[in-house]
């Protein structure tokens, strides 16, 4: 190949950037001169947040520096607050101008409260107020909660992790007059993942003591109860639940009403050329790391096909995973939701994928499970710039 690589710019630095990262690498070799820019040097593996208020797992954080000098990659360490497709630059928050040939924007979404007066779990850092909750538990000093499933939450595994877990937690302590339920307005439990692995969930749910309100509408808490819509409110003493998210909003680009950027199966912005979005930034109604990270697949394969590579785009087509906690043996879930919801599901409490961890991502698991224990230091001569001020500074990453 003669031809001078083109710069791929990645925004982002959490799953389906890095997913993104690793796979334009490998797909489009050296075709691709790619710069990650990104607000901080560490990524959080934030599914495993869940875990830490009962010591059983906690949410590990990677090197983005040494993550980006693994795969060839300049990092930038900025915020970007608008594009200019025309002119094919970024500007970010603290007045830099960056250049690019491709775009591929992977910034994910901001977590907002959805329950007035719940305790909202939001990711890594907000757990320390449902650890009240559990010393509280205890201490005995509350024996009601409830886990709400707010309305219009796409991926609420997370709080069924939440509710299990507890719940063995009770049972562990021996607290015998201690009611947990759970509120949701799904159907059906983890309804997403089809009948099988619904069923499954609730035989679980249904083990462990936790009353389920299904197609229900928790609104607020008030005066000790959760307000529904419809039906009574529930008596409760604390209520937990999961953020609302809402888009990035990105000054130059498309968005709809809540700011999420609007793409096509393969990625490509609406109304653009050369520039791309994946994972929680965009209008894809399921908010997921693994489903993420199949966006940025997409993506990838359609860059690197105009970048010159032997590779036929793929187009998105969804298929959930999600190992779910519970405190004891997880269990794996697995769904293949295009042509119907939950066509071909499967539950089971041996693994579904490899390898068998909460990022289900093709080129980033892998990649994570080989170099796990390289990826908490960083070795010597791998470093940040210190930035000055001014408008004129790129800190960059040596490499």
């Amino acid at each position: 190949m003669n031809e001078a690589p083109r710069t791929v710019t990645i925004v982002g630095g959490g799953i389906a950037a890095l997913e993104a990262m690793i796979a334009l690498r490998s797909v489009a070799q050296e075709r691709a001169a790619i710069e990650l820019i990104t607000p901080g040097s560490h990524w959080t593996h934030r599914p495993m947040a869940v875990a830490e208020p009962f010591g059983l797992g906690r949410a590990e954080r990677y090197d983005l520096v040494r993550m980006a000098h693994d795969h060839g990659a300049s990092l930038h360490l900025a915020g970007v607050q608008a594009v200019d497709t025309g002119m094919r630059r970024l500007m970010t928050w603290d007045g830099r101008e960056l250049d690019y040939d491709v775009l591929l924007l992977a910034i994910g979404a901001r977590p907002v409260l959805s329950i007035p007066g719940s305790v909202t779990i939001k990711g890594p850092g907000y757990t320390s107020r449902f650890r009240t909750v559990l010393r509280r538990l205890a201490e005995h000093k509350v024996r009601r909660v409830t886990f709400a499933v707010p309305a219009g939450t796409s991926w609420p595994l997370p709080l069924y992790e939440l509710a299990l877990m507890t719940a063995g937690r009770v049972a562990d302590l021996e607290l015998h007059r201690v009611e947990i339920s759970l509120v949701t307005p799904e159907s059906a439990p983890l309804e997403l993942f089809g009948k099988p692995a619904s069923d499954a969930v609730s035989e679980l749910l249904e083990e462990r003591g936790i009353a389920v309100h299904t197609s229900r509408y928790p609104a607020e808490v008030r005066d000790g109860e959760l307000v529904m819509v419809p039906g009574d409110p529930i008596p409760t003493d604390h209520v937990v639940s999961l953020p609302r998210l809402v888009g990035p909003g990105i000054a130059g680009l498309p968005a709809d009403g809540d700011g999420f950027i609007p793409v096509d199966l393969h990625g490509l912005v609406e109304g653009e050329i050369d520039v791309y979005a994946a994972g929680d930034a965009t209008t894809c109604p399921i908010k997921q790391g693994g489903v993420a990270c199949q966006q940025a697949d997409a993506a990838v394969d359609a860059i690197a096909a105009s970048l010159g590579a032997d590779v036929e785009p793929a187009a998105f087509r969804p298929v959930l995973r999600g190992m779910l906690l519970t405190g004891d043996r997880p269990r794996y879930l697995r769904a293949e939701i295009t042509g119907g919801r939950g066509e071909r599901s499967e539950a089971s409490d041996q693994a579904l994928w490899w390898p068998p961890n909460k990022v289900a991502g093709r080129w980033l698991a892998p990649y994570l499970a080989l170099h796990h224990a390289e990826l908490d230091a960083r070795p010597d001569g791998l470093s940040v710039d210190v930035p000055v001020a001014g408008p004129t500074i790129r800190p960059r990453v040596p490499i």
